[in-house]
């Protein structure tokens, strides 16, 4: 542990020491009812062996850790939130502990990266390992909603807009309006806030079948049940975004150089984002790349093009015949009448669209 004193380098292991048993105590309640509830033999094995490979990693990066475990002293060991006192069905203890393994994963990745770098990223791929057992267990659908058909209209519910009393009114209004796909955005919302918020928009888009992506938060993306999610040069990869997600759900990435494009790995995106097009109001400091950039990433890239960043009815058309497949707007939808914004910039597009059958 080169860098940590003696103080930080005991905080350290009783760190790993607690979230280590947290993960294998969550995994053990989960196991337990895939033995005698489900009955599924592959399951019960794969969580008891997801729960020794915790036990093995952290013996492994943090061997000598149970000298510093302090459970009498330990200040969080007596508080519980009124709901860990309840469970209503096997079906929420399950999702109970499932989440406290994972939270716990991550935990347990963060702090093995001040001991042990490659031991960070096996606990990372056992995270992930997790995920898909948890998709497996309790049949997570491979039939989430697609990219749709070009041209698209593509809406940002962008949390600076929209206040989060507002977020189920507008999800309801940008469904009913028409537009095509979803991307939620929320920069500065807690992570509890913007659960609550994805699941109100999807609530909205359910019926409709409108695909609904998460911005930056591949992992809140897959424990929502999102269709998707959209990241940027500074998030996650797409290659480990899919990895996380599946092939069942839409991935997006943004780019805003040549050289940008150049990295992206189109295996593994359903569509690529330019912007900003035009100077946005909700990304004041984002680079303009201007309407021929579109058209330059157009003829270089084989999956859907999204145009993103000051888009509204004065030059949305002008977008779109330089080759957008989709059109990512957010305040020309979300000021003012959000559903008569639908109504006419679907218009406009529908317009193009009928020129390009002309």
């Amino acid at each position: 542990m080169a860098g940590l004193n003696d103080t930080d380098r005991a905080i350290v292991l009783r760190v790993l020491d607690a979230n280590a048993n947290r993960c294998a105590e969550g995994l053990r309640v989960v196991e337990e009812i895939a033995r005698f509830s489900l009955e599924d033999g592959t399951l019960t094995e794969r969580l008891k062996e997801t729960r020794h490979e915790v036990r093995r990693a952290v013996e492994r990066i943090a061997s000598g850790a149970l000298v510093h475990r302090d459970s009498v002293g330990d200040v969080g060991s007596s508080g519980a939130t009124a709901s860990e006192l309840a469970r209503g069905s096997l079906e929420a203890v399950a999702r109970a502990n499932f989440a406290r393994a994972e939270e716990a994963l991550r935990v347990l990745e963060e702090f093995a990266k001040l001991v042990d770098e490659a031991g960070a990223r096996f606990l990372k791929s056992l995270r992930f390992t997790l995920y898909t057992i948890e998709g497996d267990f309790f049949g997570f659908p491979g039939t989430f909603a697609r990219m749709p058909s070009a041209p698209f209209l593509y809406a940002i519910l962008d949390r600076t807009s929209v206040a989060h009393t507002d977020v189920p009114s507008v999800a309801a209004a940008l469904v009913s309006g028409g537009v095509d796909m979803i991307q939620y955005r929320a920069k500065d919302a807690g992570e509890a806030q913007r659960r609550r918020d994805i699941v109100s928009i999807l609530a909205a888009a359910r019926e409709t079948r409108v695909p609904v992506l998460v911005n930056d938060d591949v992992e809140l993306a897959r424990e929502t049940g999102a269709d998707g999610a959209h990241v940027g040069a500074g998030d996650m990869s797409p290659a480990e975004a899919r990895s996380l997600l599946g092939s069942g759900r839409i991935i997006g990435v943004t780019v805003e150089t040549l050289a940008g494009l150049a990295r992206v790995p189109f295996e593994a995106v359903d569509y690529v984002a330019v912007g900003a097009v035009y100077p946005s109001p909700t990304k004041p400091d984002a680079r303009t790349v201007g309407v021929e950039f579109v058209r330059t990433v157009r003829s270089l890239t084989p999956v859907p093009l999204v145009a993103i960043g000051g888009i509204g009815p004065s030059n949305v058309g002008e977008v779109l015949d330089a080759g957008a497949d989709g059109i990512a707007v957010a305040s020309a939808l979300l000021m003012g009448d959000v559903r008569k914004n639908c109504f006419t910039l679907k218009e406009i597009i529908g317009t193009r669209l009928q020129r390009r059958k002309g």
